[in-house]
C-alpha cells in the first residue's frame, strides 16, 4: 500500500505542472471577481485532469505491476470509468459554465458505470436495525454519489479545501476499509489519497493552480463511492454510519447552504460565501488557519466513524457528532446563521397558524385598545434588535388632527441600522405611517427585515380597518416591564 501510495504521489507531481501549463496556455483560469474571488490574480484550473490521471496510473500499476486483493479490478474499472466521465464533465463546466440542471443530468449519466458494476446498496444498518431498500436501492445510491460529488464541489471556494477535505477522507476510508476487511476499498483509497497529497503541494495558499469543478467533482464520487464501499457489511448491506461521518463536514456544509438558500428566496444553484470555510474567514482566522480548522474536523468526523465501526456503537457516534456540531453553532463559528433562520421561519409559520385559527372577535378583543396593541407590537420587535417605534396618524388635510406615538426600546447606539417605514390609509382618508430603527447584528439578512416589514403591514392594515377617528390620548409613562422604554402620545 505505500508503494501505491507514493506511485500516484509521484505522478501527481509530475502532472500537476503540465496542467497548470495546459490551462495557463488554452486561457482556462479562474478570475478574481472582487466577490466571492478574492485572490490577487487569474489562476490556472483543470488540476482536477493531474489528479484523474494520477489515480488512474496508480490503479494502472497495481493492477499490472502487483498482486491486489480480491474485488480490486472490478472496482477500480469502475472507479476509473466513473471518474473519467466526471473530469470530463468537469473539464467543459471550467470552459463553458454549464447550467445546473444540464451538468445534473450528465452527472447522472457519469455514475452509470457504477451501477451497471452491480455497486448498489440493496439492504442499509441503521443503530443494529436492517432496513431493505426494495425499489428505492437504486435511486438513494444515485442520490448518494450525486450529492457526494456535488458537496465537494460547493465545499472547493478556497485554497486548499477540497484536496484537504478529500485527503482526509480518503486515509480515514483507509482505516475502516481495513479494519471492515475490504482491503481493495482501502488500496484504491490509498491511491487516491497519494494522488490528492502530490496536488495539494501545489494547491497549498497561496494556490498555484485550483483543481476546478474537473477535479472536485472527481475527489466526490471517488470518496462517495468508497465510502460506501468500504462500510459494507456484505456485498449489499451498508452500514449507515461509518460513510455519514466520514463524509460528514461536506454534507452538511451542503445541506446547510440549500437550506440557507431556500429560507432566503435564493436559488438552490446561487453562488454565496456562507460556506464554512466563508465563516472561518470571517472570524479573522487566515487562509492557512481555516484550512488547518477544517483538515482537524474531517479528521475528528472520520476517526467518530472509525471508532463506530471498532466498537460497534453507532449511537455513542451521532450524539459526539451532534455535540460536535451543536458547539459549533455556539461558538458562532458554522451553522448558527442557518439556526436563526430556521427558529424564524418556526416562529413566524406558528404565528401564522394562530392568527389563522383564531376568530375574528377574539383578534378584535386582544387588540382592542390601541395603546395596549402599540406596546405588545413593540415588545415583539424588542426581539428583532428594534431600537424604536413610531406610529403617525395624520388626518386628510393638514388641518386636521394628528398624532404620533413613539416607544423608545433600546437608548444604544444606532449607527449601523436599518431604517423601515410602512403606510396604511383609512376608509376615511387617514393615514397610519409606522417607522422602526433595527440595529445591525450578525447574520441579519434582508429576509428578517421582509419579516418585521410584513408585521407592521398586518398591523396597520387592521388598525386602518378598524379605527374610525384618529386614537388621540393623553401622554402616559413608560412601562414598567421594558425599562427605560418610554411611551408618549403627543398632540401635533
Amino acid at each position: 500500500m505505500w508503494i501505491v501510495f507514493f506511485v500516484s504521489f509521484a505522478v501527481a507531481l509530475v502532472l500537476t505542472p503540465a496542467a497548470r501549463t495546459l490551462a495557463s496556455r488554452w486561457g482556462v483560469l479562474d478570475r478574481p471577481d472582487g466577490r466571492r474571488k478574492l485572490h490577487a490574480q487569474p489562476v490556472p484550473l483543470w488540476g482536477g485532469v493531474a489528479v484523474y490521471f494520477s489515480l488512474l496510473a496508480g490503479l494502472a500499476f497495481t493492477w499490472a505491476a502487483l498482486e491486489p486483493p480480491e474485488g480490486f479490478t472490478s472496482l477500480a474499472a469502475s472507479l476509473g470509468l466513473s471518474a473519467g466521465f466526471v473530469c470530463l464533465l468537469g473539464c467543459v463546466d471550467d470552459v463553458r459554465n454549464l447550467s445546473a440542471r444540464f451538468k445534473l443530468l450528465l452527472q447522472l449519466a457519469a455514475v452509470s458505470p457504477v451501477l451497471l458494476a452491480g455497486y448498489v446498496v440493496r439492504e442499509i444498518v441503521v443503530f443494529g436495525v436492517p432496513v431493505q431498500l426494495g425499489y428505492l436501492s437504486v435511486p438513494l445510491t444515485v442520490l448518494w454519489l450525486i450529492g457526494c460529488i456535488n458537496a465537494l464541489n460547493l465545499l472547493d471556494g478556497m485554497d486548499g479545501m477540497a484536496t484537504t477535505v478529500g485527503l482526509s477522507t480518503a486515509l480515514m476510508m483507509t482505516v475502516i476499509a481495513v479494519s471492515m476487511g475490504h482491503n481493495h476499498v482501502a488500496w484504491c483509497a490509498v491511491i487516491l489519497a497519494g494522488a490528492l497529497a502530490g496536488f495539494l503541494l501545489y494547491n497549498l495558499p497561496p494556490a498555484s493552480i485550483y483543481l476546478g469543478d474537473s477535479g472536485s467533482m472527481v475527489i466526490g464520487l471517488a470518496c462517495g463511492m468508497l465510502a460506501i464501499q468500504g462500510a459494507m457489511k456484505t456485498t449489499t448491506t451498508l452500514s449507515l454510519t461509518a460513510p455519514a461521518l466520514v463524509l460528514a463536514v461536506p454534507m452538511l456544509d451542503t445541506a446547510l447552504a440549500v437550506l440557507r438558500r431556500r429560507l432566503t428566496g435564493q436559488s438552490i444553484a446561487a453562488p454565496d460565501r456562507g460556506h464554512l470555510h466563508h465563516r472561518l474567514l470571517e472570524r479573522g482566522l487566515s487562509t492557512w488557519q481555516a484550512l488547518c480548522v477544517v483538515g482537524a474536523l474531517c479528521l475528528a468526523t472520520g476517526a467518530l466513524a472509525a471508532a463506530a465501526t471498532w466498537f460497534r456503537s453507532d449511537a455513542l457516534a451521532w450524539v459526539l457528532l451532534l455535540t460536535l456540531f451543536v458547539l459549533l453553532v455556539r461558538l458562532r463559528i458554522f451553522g448558527h446563521y442557518e439556526t436563526s433562520l430556521v427558529k424564524s421561519t418556526v416562529v413566524a409559520w406558528l404565528r401564522k397558524v394562530r392568527l389563522g385559527t383564531a376568530a375574528p372577535q377574539q383578534l378584535r378583543v386582544d387588540m382592542e385598545d390601541f395603546q395596549q396593541a402599540f406596546e405588545l407590537l413593540a415588545r415583539e420587535l424588542a426581539d428583532w434588535d428594534a431600537l424604536e417605534l413610531q406610529a403617525e396618524w395624520t388626518g386628510p388635510t393638514p388641518a386636521a388632527p394628528s398624532c404620533t406615538w413613539c416607544h423608545v426600546l433600546d437608548q444604544g447606539n444606532g449607527t449601523d441600522t436599518w431604517q423601515l417605514s410602512v403606510s396604511q390609509t383609512t376608509p376615511q382618508r387617514q393615514t397610519l405611517l409606522l417607522k422602526t430603527t433595527i440595529r445591525r447584528r450578525g447574520g441579519f439578512s434582508a429576509w428578517h427585515l421582509a419579516q418585521v416589514a410584513q408585521r407592521l403591514e398586518d398591523f396597520a392594515r387592521f388598525w386602518a380597518q378598524q379605527l374610525p377617528e384618529i386614537p388621540v390620548t393623553e401622554q402616559r409613562p413608560a412601562a414598567e416591564a421594558l425599562p427605560p422604554a418610554t411611551i408618549s402620545a403627543r398632540a401635533a
